[in-house]
């Protein structure tokens, strides 16, 4: 059998002692914190909501304007004078329309055309580029 060479070098090793050390004690919120945070959260969520809410709204209340005025890719003449001729109040009662809308036409350079001799109409506050619509 072969002998073990022992190194010239060799010490031996000490055994380290280690100490368990306990993390730092977590501070507990407080129960007026955790209501604050919880009324926080549940406001910004009601806030995203009720602005994707809104713009739906108005988008499918311009569509209601489209539907009635456009068939297909063309306005409907009969249709427009009829629009334009109805009370604005009474118009948007009958389409049910809760908001304040405006009406004007645009060609591709994004000119306003007249239409009638009238440059938009719809309601009375609603101004284009300074002119008064209603």
């Amino acid at each position: 059998m072969a002998k073990k060479k022992k190194r010239k070098n060799s010490k031996p090793k000490k055994a380290v002692k280690r100490i368990p050390i306990a993390p730092p004690p977590k501070k507990q919120k407080s129960s007026k914190a955790k209501f604050l945070i919880a009324v926080l959260a549940v406001l910004v969520i009601i806030f995203f909501v009720s602005a994707f809410y809104n713009k739906y709204k108005m988008n499918s209340e311009a569509e209601k304007i489209i539907d009635f005025i456009v068939v297909g890719d063309e306005v409907n003449e009969q249709a427009l004078n009829s629009f334009m001729s109805t009370d604005y109040n009474e118009l948007k009662k009958e389409l049910g329309i809760t908001k304040n809308f405006l009406v004007y036409f645009e060609d591709e350079d994004e000119t306003i055309i007249p239409v009638n001799g009238i440059y938009c109409f719809g309601s009375k506050k609603a101004t284009l580029n300074g002119m008064n619509c209603g």
